[in-house]
């Protein structure tokens, strides 16, 4: 049996839905509100941070040049 890494057996799993994984640093707190309210709504945590991704980078866009978002 050969050895192999966590590292290599995530590279080679590939999904069907055809998203990619982004490692993020978030504090700790932040995960931790983040999990219970996908509890609390019946979703996954990668669910509702991509709900809010998609949010911010469309508010993002149409703001105007120089203004923060």
């Amino acid at each position: 049996m050969t050895s192999t890494s966590k590292a290599s057996l995530g590279a080679s799993r590939k999904r069907t839905d055809g998203r990619k994984q982004l490692l993020v640093y978030l504090e700790p707190e932040v995960i931790k509100d983040l999990k219970k309210t996908a509890v609390d709504m019946e979703t996954t945590a990668s669910a509702l941070t991509e709900q809010a991704l998609q949010a911010w980078l469309k508010k993002a866009k149409t703001a105007k040049p120089g203004q923060k978002s």
